[in-house]
C-alpha cells in the first residue's frame, strides 16, 4: 500500500521537565507542543509570544525560531519532525499553515493532542518506513491545529481552569476512584453539562477519557515492568482482568502480551 508515502518521521520526543532555550533553523517541519507551563516563541527575530498551557506551533525550515522556558519555570514540551514530499501537499490545501498570527496556537482539546503524539512516538520508535497509521494520525494531528486556530476566537467557559487541572490530575493518577457527578457538583453544573464541557477540552467524554488513560499508564507498565496482567490491571485502575484485555485490544487491536512482546523488540544488527 502507497497510498501513505512521501513522509517520514525525522524525529520526536517529550520532556516533562524543559527548562532549555532553543535557537535554530529548522531542517525539518515540525509540531512543537507545549503541554503545560509557560512558553516563549520568537519567529525570524520579530515580536516575542508568551503563552501559558497547552499551545502548539509549526517550525519549518527557512526561518529562525527561538523558544522554550521563562524566566526557567520548566515546561512540558513535545515534538515531531516530518520530511518528505507529502508535505507540499499539506502546505498547499492549507492544511500546514505556516503564516498563523499569531503563531502560538491554543489547543482545545489538549489530552486528545498529546495523546496523538505519543502513538505517533510509538508508532515511529523503531527504524524503517512510516507506518500508514503514523502517517494518518500525524494528518489528524494537523487537523487537530487547524481546528484549534479556526476555534481560538471563541471565549472559553469559566470552569475551564477547574476542569484543565482537573484532565491534569487525571492523567497523573488515572487509577484513582473518580466520581465525574461529584466532579459535576464541584463546578455547580448538571452532569450533562460537566460531560459536554468535558468533550470540549479533551475530545471525548470523561469516563472514555479516564479509560483512555487507565490503558495508557497500562501499556506503560507492560513496556517497563514484568508484572502480570492482572497486576498491571489493578495498578491501572482496572480490577478485572478479563475486561481490561478486552478494551486493551480494541483500542491497540493485539492483547497486552502481544503488545509487550512487540514494544519491547529490538531491531537486528
Amino acid at each position: 500500500m502507497n497510498f501513505f508515502d512521501g513522509l517520514f518521521f525525522s524525529m520526536s520526543g517529550s520532556a516533562p521537565n524543559n527548562r532549555a532555550a532553543i535557537h535554530n533553523e529548522p531542517l525539518y517541519y515540525g509540531i512543537q507542543f507545549n503541554y503545560r507551563g509557560p512558553v516563549r516563541l520568537r519567529v525570524n527575530g520579530g515580536r516575542e509570544y508568551r503563552a501559558e498551557g497547552p499551545h502548539a506551533f509549526l517550525t519549518y525550515p527557512g526561518a529562525d525560531f527561538e523558544y522554550g522556558a521563562v524566566d526557567g519555570i520548566p515546561r512540558h514540551h513535545n515534538f515531531i519532525c516530518t520530511c518528505g514530499d507529502r508535505i507540499a501537499r499539506y502546505l498547499e490545501s492549507g492544511l500546514m499553515n505556516l503564516s498563523a498570527d499569531p503563531p502560538l496556537i491554543h489547543i482545545r482539546n489538549p489530552e486528545r493532542f498529546l495523546q496523538t503524539m505519543f502513538d505517533i512516538m510509538a508508532l515511529t520508535r523503531l527504524p524503517g518506513p512510516a507506518a500508514p497509521r503514523a502517517v494518518l494520525m500525524f494528518e489528524d494531528l494537523l487537523l487537530q491545529l487547524h481546528e484549534s486556530a479556526e476555534a481560538r476566537s471563541k471565549p472559553p467557559p469559566f470552569q475551564t481552569p477547574y476542569l484543565n487541572a482537573l484532565i491534569e490530575k487525571i492523567c497523573a493518577n488515572p487509577s484513582a476512584g473518580w466520581n465525574f457527578a461529584a466532579e459535576a457538583e464541584k463546578c455547580h453544573v448538571t452532569p450533562t453539562h460537566f460531560r459536554r464541557l468535558f468533550k470540549e477540552l479533551t475530545g471525548m467524554p470523561p469516563q472514555q477519557f479516564l479509560i483512555q488513560n487507565r490503558l495508557r499508564k497500562a501499556a506503560s507498565l507492560l513496556i517497563h515492568t514484568q508484572d502480570s496482567v492482572k497486576r498491571i490491571a489493578d495498578l491501572a485502575g482496572m480490577e478485572n482482568a478479563f475486561y481490561f484485555s478486552r478494551i486493551f485490544r480494541k483500542k491497540y487491536h493485539i492483547s497486552p502480551l502481544e503488545y509487550r512482546r512487540e514494544f519491547n523488540a529490538r531491531p537486528v544488527s
